[in-house]
């Protein structure tokens, strides 16, 4: 799904009284759409959790994900995690 597909669905989601988080590989495309919140990953398109058959690395990554939640006061801001692809 295309980034700016992402906050408008989480725009509608918020709306609603969902609370979302997006999480970016390209935050140049995502700040032009102003998330409501976003996490930056430093990973190739495609694999936002981390890398493939590696359930614990994308669990840790996913609960660190959500744990970001809480540290967003203002809509439209872009976190950068410490994550990084490895193998590029």
């Amino acid at each position: 799904m295309c980034h700016h597909s992402v906050c408008v669905i989480q725009n509608v989601f918020e709306r609603a009284g969902l609370t979302t988080i997006a999480v970016t590989m390209r935050p140049d495309i995502t700040e032009g759409t102003r998330p409501v919140r976003a996490l930056y990953h430093r990973f190739p398109l495609g694999y936002p959790m981390g890398e493939a058959n590696k359930p614990d690395q994308q669990r840790t990554i996913l609960r660190n994900t959500l744990a970001k939640i809480a540290d967003f006061e203002a809509p439209g801001r872009i976190i950068d995690m410490p994550y990084r692809w490895r193998r590029m």
